[in-house]
């Protein structure tokens, strides 16, 4: 979208008057070309000058002054040019400035990219959100995205709450940007899961494919496939290897476990399904679980490792206490 307001406004005027050359027609249709939003663009400008006869006796407006501050709105990020515009010019760019204003002033103001939509996890039903940009993002139970309509033309912003797994559309020149509590997480173009629902500042990102910056307020970290940032409860930042193979389990539905000590085997699967847990008997946290689970609920996770172990699992208010003897 870099290219959506590189139109001269001589040539726009004479279009939009229906003078123009079929020179500036080609033109038109070039600049049409650049960007698909050009187009929707070039539509609500006609809807303002239709919508413009209805002004046509203005006799005093300061044209210039007025213009130019149009042109900031629509083309915030142009070098400033001076137009010499004849009087039946001036008035036409009049008249569309004022009806432009009616028409498109929350769009242009502030070179706003949108309202502001969120979706929750429980309204996608499994599925992928889809944003603006074809980027995909899987929500977990719980948590929730915000992003614009229409991603403004220098960068793709969101905002997340929880968790969420994201394959982002790559666009080398328009950066995406996840918030998340206090940290960023910029991307041009790759695959991640990014974990802020815990309570308190700790977060947790784990690179798939491509190369994100992660930044903090004091700390910046890149990362590359296969590496974990970890932001723990006293807000102090670690990179490492992520050596967890089971923490995108609430996405794919698959936990697998190989001689996994039982405390990190609770670690997952409460991460996978959101429950609470506690163990008894601090001895069975060591005990180790090889088995593997595709699909399953959780009370059929639990009613496994109840016949593994010879143990008992109750639920109480939501979380589940693990009772037995240890190994």
């Amino acid at each position: 979208m870099k290219n959506r307001s590189t139109i001269d406004e001589h040539l726009l005027l004479s279009y939009l008057k229906g003078e123009a050359t079929e020179a500036e027609l080609q033109q038109v249709e070039a600049w049409l070309a650049l960007d698909e939003g050009n187009a929707a663009l070039l539509n609500k400008w006609k809807q303002a000058w239709r919508h413009a006869d209805a002004m046509a006796d203005f006799t005093t407006i300061d044209v210039d002054k007025n213009w130019s501050q149009v042109q900031g709105k629509i083309q915030p990020k142009q070098a400033k040019q001076v137009f010499l515009l004849p009087k039946i010019w001036r008035v036409a760019a009049a008249i569309l400035l004022i009806a432009t204003v009616a028409f498109l002033g929350r769009e242009f103001m502030n070179n706003s990219a949108g309202e502001m939509q969120s979706l929750m996890a429980a309204s996608l039903n499994g599925e992928a959100a889809v944003l603006p940009d074809g980027s995909q993002v899987w929500l977990k139970e719980g948590s929730s995205i915000t992003f614009p309509e229409e991603f403004s033309s220098k960068e793709r912003e969101v905002i997340l709450k929880g968790e969420g797994f994201f394959e982002v559309a790559h666009n080398p020149e328009q950066p995406f940007i996840v918030k998340a509590k206090q940290t960023e997480t910029r991307v041009l173009g790759t695959s991640f899961n990014l974990n802020a629902s815990q309570e308190g500042e700790r977060i947790e990102l784990v690179l798939i494919t491509g190369k994100v910056r992660f930044s903090t307020q004091e700390e910046v970290v890149v990362l590359a496939p296969g590496d974990q940032v970890v932001i723990d409860e006293g807000g102090k930042l670690s990179k490492k290897e992520n050596s967890n193979g089971n923490f995108l389990a609430w996405k794919t539905g698959t936990l697998v476990f190989e001689n996994t000590p039982m405390k990190q085997v609770m670690e997952d699967i409460a991460n996978a399904y959101g429950i609470g847990y506690e163990f008894e008997n601090t001895a069975f946290m060591n005990c180790p679980l090889t088995t593997r689970f595709e699909n399953e609920s959780i009370e059929n996770v639990l009613q496994a490792i109840e016949a593994l172990f010879d143990i008992e699992i109750e639920e109480n208010n939501g979380a589940y206490i693990i009772k037995g003897n240890g190994c």
